[in-house]
């Protein structure tokens, strides 16, 4: 479930070879590994998508998690699933080219971090 971010960063770079649909996601997960969230957050890839959570969790996980999905068009789709209703899901696109300044505004709003983290 959970992996290393130098690994997750080479599913994307092996992904993006083949499609550079997935370039956008492959930045993303490339600005994370070299962040200083990199020892902070943990990642999980399901099919083509990023899960991101603040806590190492084990297999089965059903709790709050941030999904990344790669869309067309080099835009990224951030949906915060803290509820199996999807309605009540917060969601965001955004083009990619943003995906990390997006990411810590995220950080930031839900209080995963703060603005002044070291």
């Amino acid at each position: 479930m959970i992996r290393e971010w130098n690994d997750i960063c080479a599913f994307y770079e092996r992904l993006s070879s083949k499609d550079n649909k997935f370039l956008s996601l492959f930045n993303l997960v490339v600005s994370i590994r070299d962040s200083k969230y990199s020892n902070h957050i943990y990642g999980w890839i399901s099919v083509c998508d990023l899960y991101i959570v603040l806590n190492e969790v084990k297999y089965p996980y059903d709790g709050p998690k941030l999904l990344v999905i790669q869309l067309e068009s080099n835009k990224l789709e951030f949906r915060y699933i803290d509820t199996y209703m999807v309605e009540r899901q917060w969601k965001r696109v955004f083009d990619g080219s943003d995906g990390f300044g997006k990411l810590e505004e995220f950080f930031f709003d839900i209080q995963w971090f703060y603005p002044n983290f070291i």
